[in-house]
């Protein structure tokens, strides 16, 4: 049974069952605010806990075909009376901002909305209890002939309002009446939030999110009034940067459509105190990348198990250590032979000699894992030796570089970065800048492409040498990925305007 009501009905009392910020957007509407028409629905909670029953999830096996039939199960619920009868004569529909044509579309989008939503909890936590609680209550906004659609905060450390249009194009006018909206909207509700905006016979106001501030500007579809001066950019381009954003996906979820590519560190998930159980959330974390991003690259790094510095790690160990270097490879093989998953590539971990890469790549071959144009070798570039021989490490082929620089700046200032005491180390980054120009030159001249791993990519000093330097790619946790693309916009920016 799911729970509807019209948006303009929302009181405080439904807060609880409806979310608070859907509740805000009916206080506009009853203020005077010109927000669209639509509704709000909870999700069929018992329907999917019962469906969910049926399947078992406990040892958080590989159940990306139990996903598929639990996905065909919940989209056998039939669209609800109560849907059918609130949504009237209404016939076109805006849902996480894409425009939806009939009432069984709308179901069967709402529906998969709430799956992704189990999928995530499932992926981090494994199946539990209540996994179906709590789901995010749906706006359904009911539309007629959309022009465009976007969202707008008034950002205080501007001191303006920043509109950005995800759709179509705005015209000064209206610009200005969103601009007006959000500053009256924010003084209704006392706190700032972030609007969602579409021009539909006027403009209407059709969500409200948790506003985050941050220092970083939007991208050049986001305008300010006072930006205009009478002329419209073209709303449909986005910032993008040359260099990409690969996500790392080896901890927990998310669920995002435009992502350049995924790194996946599986020493991160395989542990030799539960392998079974561990190497099941690998090849799930593996599978599932793949078939998400079919278009984009998943790097998979093998294993590097550390126990500090001077150890026995990386590939020396994964030669040394069956019961290490085994599930990665019968991980890699069910992904690409069992599975067709041909854009996963390999990360050779933590070389200390041309030698132990030359034997990674000879076990892999002979595990049916040889290098080819749909399966890259990349080399992770940890110690000051793979900088300095890298013309040998080139000659032995490699397809790219992984240049972990909180490795890299550990050994190159000795000091042990597991050791709090010694991490201011950590800035003094000069040397590592400088040590790394030769290595990339020769990269570029032998046309191989790099990309960084670690927490040194967002130092300013070190990004905007690796923007100039023409880095492929950087790789940032998940919670830092749009902030990333902001960043390195702004990076690329500011070297163009300093060499024009």
């Amino acid at each position: 049974m799911i729970e509807v009501l019209p948006i303009r009905l929302l009181t405080d009392q439904d807060a609880l069952l409806f979310g608070p910020l859907n509740v805000s957007l009916g206080k506009l509407g009853r203020s005077g605010f010109p927000v669209a028409p639509g509704i709000v629905l909870t999700p069929p909670h018992l329907k999917l806990k019962t469906t969910l029953e049926n399947f078992n999830f406990g040892s958080k096996e590989v159940f990306q075909q139990s996903l598929t039939l639990v996905k065909k199960e919940i989209n056998k619920i039939p669209v609800p009376e109560i849907l059918t009868r609130e949504v009237g004569k209404h016939k076109q529909f805006l849902l996480n901002g894409e425009k939806i044509k009939g009432v069984k579309a709308v179901w069967s989008a709402l529906l998969n909305f709430w799956l992704d939503q189990i999928k995530a909890r499932l992926w981090n936590n494994g199946f539990f209890t209540g996994i179906t609680d709590n789901l995010d209550p749906k706006v359904v906004i009911f539309i007629k002939d959309i022009k465009s659609h976007g969202i707008a905060y008034e950002d205080s450390f501007q001191d303006d309002v920043m509109v950005s249009t995800k759709s179509g194009k705005l015209h000064p006018t209206d610009l200005k009446r969103i601009v007006e909206l959000i500053k009256l909207a924010n003084k209704k509700l006392f706190i700032p939030n972030e609007y969602e905006w579409m021009v539909d016979k006027g403009v209407k106001l059709v969500g409200i999110k948790p506003y985050t501030f941050s220092p970083v500007t939007m991208n050049p579809s986001t305008v300010t009034l006072s930006e205009t001066k009478g002329i419209v950019p073209d709303q449909n381009d986005k910032s993008k940067s040359a260099v990409k954003v690969f996500f790392d996906l080896s901890l927990g979820l998310t669920i995002e459509k435009e992502v350049d590519g995924v790194y996946i560190a599986s020493e991160k998930i395989f542990d030799l105190n539960k392998p079974n159980d561990s190497f099941e959330n690998l090849v799930f974390k593996v599978v599932e990348s793949a078939m998400t991003f079919p278009n984009s690259p998943v790097f998979l790094k093998l294993a590097d198990k550390s126990e500090g510095m001077g150890r026995v790690r990386g590939s020396l160990r994964l030669l040394h250590q069956k019961s290490l270097f085994d599930p990665m490879v019968d991980a890699l093989d069910f992904a690409r032979h069992k599975k067709g998953l041909t854009n996963i590539h390999i990360v050779i971990p933590f070389v200390r000699g041309v030698n132990e890469l030359l034997q990674v790549k000879r076990e892999l071959s002979t595990k049916k894992l040889m290098r080819k144009a749909s399966l890259e070798y990349w080399m992770e570039v940890a110690v000051p030796e793979n900088v300095i021989n890298m013309e040998e490490y080139l000659m032995a082929g490699i397809d790219g570089v992984v240049l972990n620089l909180d490795e890299l700046i550990a050994h190159l200032n000795g000091f042990d970065p597991i050791e709090a005491d010694l991490a201011f180390y950590k800035n003094e980054v000069e040397g590592l800048i400088k040590f790394l120009e030769d290595g990339i030159r020769l990269l570029h001249k032998s046309k191989i492409p790099f990309i960084a791993y670690g927490s040194l990519n967002l130092y300013p000093k070190v990004l905007e040498f690796l923007v100039e330097k023409g880095v492929y790619g950087v790789v940032a946790e998940k919670y830092e990925a749009h902030s990333t693309k902001d960043l390195l916009y702004q990076v690329e920016r500011r070297i163009v305007l300093r060499n024009s």
